[in-house]
């Protein structure tokens, strides 16, 4: 059961996510949801907000590791790309906990966003293990939004005053894709080796 419970465990990646930075946005001060980056709450004068966050960005980036390391053990080779660019996502953001935005380690020199090519990777390596037609679609449409909302941040065009709801919508296609994809391989996973999970 570990290695596929390495993978599933990944399906609450938008609960551990969402829930810190909520409940980190109740302890905050001076904060807007609205308007304000998730990352703005790591130097909020609330000391209990800082926490809060820190805490849910780190065990963001040990779930994505994790299950990296999950999709290694399991397929071996067949997802090794789609298993180090996780791992390197989630490493990002266990360096946003330890480091403060305005430090270039706060995104490890943004090297996350190759975020946006994990859905890609994921689906030339895949294989044929999934014909469905919605994995291939909501792969497809989230690395395309990925690569899109990134794109507008880079060029400027991300508006201010909503740069809080536009990556909150990034979030959820990014960990909603995450949490999708562990719960379809996880079942695979179940499927091909139901009693060599060791």
């Amino acid at each position: 059961m570990i290695k596929t419970r390495l993978i599933k465990q990944a399906i609450l990646l938008p609960l551990i996510y969402f829930g810190t930075v909520i409940l980190a946005g109740l302890f905050a001060k001076d904060y807007s949801h609205w308007g304000r980056h998730a990352s703005e709450l790591a130097v909020n004068a609330s000391r209990s907000a800082a926490v809060i966050f820190n805490t849910g960005a780190a065990l963001t980036g040990l779930s994505l590791i994790l299950l990296a390391a999950g999709l290694l053990l399991s397929f071996k080779k067949q997802f090794l790309l789609t298993s180090i660019l996780t791992a390197v996502f989630g490493i990002t953001f266990v360096f946003g906990a330890v480091f403060k935005i305005g430090s270039p380690l706060h995104g490890l020199y943004g090297i996350g966003m190759c975020v946006m090519l994990i859905p890609i990777v994921f689906l030339y390596e895949q294989k044929g293990m999934f014909s469905e037609r919605a994995v291939h679609a909501i792969s497809l449409s989230a690395g395309l939004l990925m690569f899109l909302y990134l794109w507008s941040m880079v060029a400027g065009l991300d508006p201010v005053q909503y740069r809080g709801v536009t990556q909150r919508l990034f979030a959820i296609v990014v960990f909603g894709w995450f949490s999708f994809i562990a719960w379809k391989v996880g079942k695979v996973r179940m499927t091909i080796h139901p009693r060599n999970d060791l």
